[in-house]
């Protein structure tokens, strides 16, 4: 995965078809919501992923379409995080690759190490975040 700047997501859209390259648009769907019990002063948020998806980035892609086919699935959530992968040699990579990106994007997601994506509201608005990674420890326990 690599990021590349755009101005909206039909814009990153546009610039991965016009790259000469194929793109594969992957998204993560979550829950984004205050931690319960968290003092009222407190920027505690937690974070729920609901789904996954991904799909070849194509000429004339829009963030209501991906909305739309998101919420077929669920309404539940507030925030999307969305990656481009592409090949090295110019192909469009596999739906293996897509699903193995996706699973590191989530990983990434649940300890907050999230700058290298876009994160996107239901509107397909830019949302700028601050967080801090949470380490792991080898046992795969968040400390």
């Amino acid at each position: 995965m690599y990021s590349m700047n755009a101005e909206s997501f039909e814009d990153l859209a546009q610039k991965c078809v016009l790259s000469g390259f194929k793109h594969r648009m992957l998204y993560v769907f979550v829950r984004v919501g205050t931690v319960p019990g968290a003092a009222a002063d407190d920027d505690a948020t937690m974070v729920q992923v609901l789904f996954d998806a991904h799909q070849p980035a194509a000429h004339g892609m829009t963030f209501s379409s991906v909305r739309e086919t998101a919420d077929a699935q669920s309404t539940d959530w507030n925030m999307v995080i969305v990656a481009i992968a592409k090949n090295s040699d110019a192909s469009l990579p596999s739906e293996e690759q897509a699903q193995a990106m996706l699973a590191d994007m989530r990983e990434k997601i649940m300890i907050g190490a999230v700058d290298d994506y876009a994160l996107l509201d239901r509107d397909g608005i830019p949302v700028e975040v601050e967080t801090d990674v949470v380490p792991i420890t080898a046992s795969k326990t968040i400390n």
